[in-house]
């Protein structure tokens, strides 16, 4: 029975991840990161962390963040803030007096991490060991870039940087892996799913 449970976990953990190679890069190919990733979850700095309107100039701290929705941005010095207005839409921010980058450490680990940005940035993933699992960067005039990685190995940090004393996104994109209770739900429903299908051959 325990070794029955066990396999319908390992199963439904196997069904669970993208069904890709071990890393994938997307450089400003939205539909293709959407396809690899599965579904996804969105912090679009449109609201602020307590989810009120979004307004510019207000710090994204280390109490006040969007860990509730997932993600936990920082950056070297300072804070990272928000910029923009309602009409052209807001974005996460860092100036500093030299190079500096935005990061995104992940409350539960994803499979996928992507952002929309204007101009160019770096993306790089890494593991739980804050090994580099891939960079990907792209760059062009213009508001609405995009870049994408997507990995079979659970991504728990990412970095923004396009090697410059200003770093800004538009949005984050990410694919949270399952959590535990989760796995444990869909294998006993795979279970008894099995116990049915046995009862019904007898």
């Amino acid at each position: 029975m325990r070794l029955s449970i066990l396999l319908c976990i390992a199963c439904a953990t196997a069904l669970a991840q993208p069904a890709v190679a071990d890393v994938q890069t997307f450089e400003n190919d939205y539909p293709g990161f959407v396809e690899a990733a599965g579904p996804l979850s969105e912090i679009d700095f449109e609201t602020l962390p307590d989810g009120s309107p979004s307004m510019p100039s207000v710090e994204i701290t280390e109490d006040f963040n969007y860990d509730a929705q997932g993600v936990h941005f920082s950056a070297p010095f300072p804070y990272p803030f928000i910029t923009g207005n309602p009409d052209t839409g807001f974005s996460l921010t860092v100036f500093a007096e030299e190079d500096t980058w935005i990061i995104a450490d992940l409350i539960i680990p994803a499979y996928a991490v992507g952002a929309f940005f204007g101009g160019g940035t770096n993306l790089c993933a890494f593991d739980q060991f804050g090994s580099e699992l891939a960079c990907v960067g792209y760059s062009e005039f213009g508001p609405g870039n995009f870049v994408g990685i997507v990995s079979t190995d659970p991504i728990y940090s990412a970095t923004f940087s396009e090697g410059t004393a200003i770093e800004s996104i538009q949005s984050f994109l990410f694919s949270p892996v399952p959590e535990p209770g989760t796995l444990v739900l869909i294998g006993s429903g795979a279970l008894l799913l099995g116990r049915r299908g046995a009862r019904r051959r007898e």
